[in-house]
């Protein structure tokens, strides 16, 4: 299995391509209630709220720290010890882990 370097799950969203929409669709509002509104080619009008103002911000903010979630060094040991056929898998931990999750899950529910 060949482990590849993550996909950007927000591609097309990074803080290049919302300040070109910002630059293009106009100012954004920092009224909260507010409404930012453009008009865009051939008359029509685009209209983003607050809360589309917002998830833009955290998406900025999720691209830009994405890559710092990951340990690649980690990553690295990992898969060198799959290719040297050195990594040592213990199904009893996986299911004990796996039995306290769902335990938790139930008991969360009940709640």
């Amino acid at each position: 299995m060949k482990i590849e370097p993550p996909a950007n799950p927000l591609s097309g969203v990074g803080a290049g391509k919302a300040a070109t929409d910002r630059a293009t669709s106009g100012a954004v509002n920092a009224d909260s209630n507010a409404a930012t509104t453009a008009n865009v080619g051939g008359g029509a009008s685009v209209s983003t709220s607050a809360l589309s103002s917002e998830m833009r911000a955290l998406q900025e903010a999720l691209a830009q720290t994405g890559a710092a979630d990951i340990d690649l060094a980690k990553v690295e040991s990992i898969k060198a010890a799959i290719a040297n056929r050195q990594l040592l898998i213990d199904p009893s931990k996986i299911a004990d882990g796996l039995i306290a999750t769902a335990r938790d899950l139930l008991s969360a529910q009940s709640k």
